[in-house]
């Protein structure tokens, strides 16, 4: 009488069904890592844009302010943000913030240094978030602060530099370049 054994099925994989699998991963990975990189670009790019858009909104409130308790020419410490100092702004002769400062008192509030950039930014978000510094190596900053022309700042993304906010305070434009591709 013969005996017929059930064969054991094989468990496992073969190295080349594993060296397929590695292939077909890496052949993904190249095809979605472009994508991946193109969304956190996006992602920056999004965040400058709605910062921006939260810091104009910010200079427009404050404006506003001016308009009904001032009308014309430059003011000093203006209540703007509530009723503390913290919430004070220094408007120039056009009407828009120029610095934020509670302590000194200037006839015609200029923004014309780093810091008066800073004290601008701070006094419109009411808060650490987010933030800014004047420094690029500061990890704990989001932005950094330069004053980069005639009563204008630049505010530039700390993750990705090529992204930034400029504020002209002479005319009250924000502009965002969000163009990552510099």
């Amino acid at each position: 009488m013969l005996h017929l054994s059930a064969s054991k099925p094989q468990s496992g994989f073969t190295l080349i069904e594993l060296v397929v699998v590695i292939i077909i991963l890496g052949i993904l990975a190249v095809v979605a890592m472009p994508k991946f990189i193109n969304i956190s670009e996006d992602a920056q790019v999004s965040t400058v844009k709605a910062t921006g858009g939260a810091f104009k909104s910010g200079l427009d409130l404050a404006r506003a302010v001016w308009a009904v308790k001032v009308g014309s020419g430059p003011v000093e410490d203006l209540p703007v943000f509530g009723t503390s100092q913290e919430g004070e702004v220094d408007f120039n002769a056009n009407g828009w913030p120029a610095q934020h400062y509670t302590l000194g008192n200037e006839a015609s509030p200029q923004l014309d240094n780093v810091k008066d950039c800073i004290s601008v930014w701070e006094v419109l978000y009411q808060g650490d978030e987010p933030s800014v510094s004047d420094s690029a190596n500061t990890d704990e900053s989001h932005y950094k602060a330069t004053y980069s022309a005639t009563n204008t700042c630049t505010y530039y993304y700390r993750d990705n530099t090529n992204l930034s906010i400029q504020y002209d305070s002479n005319l009250g434009s924000v502009t965002v370049d969000s163009d990552s591709s510099s």
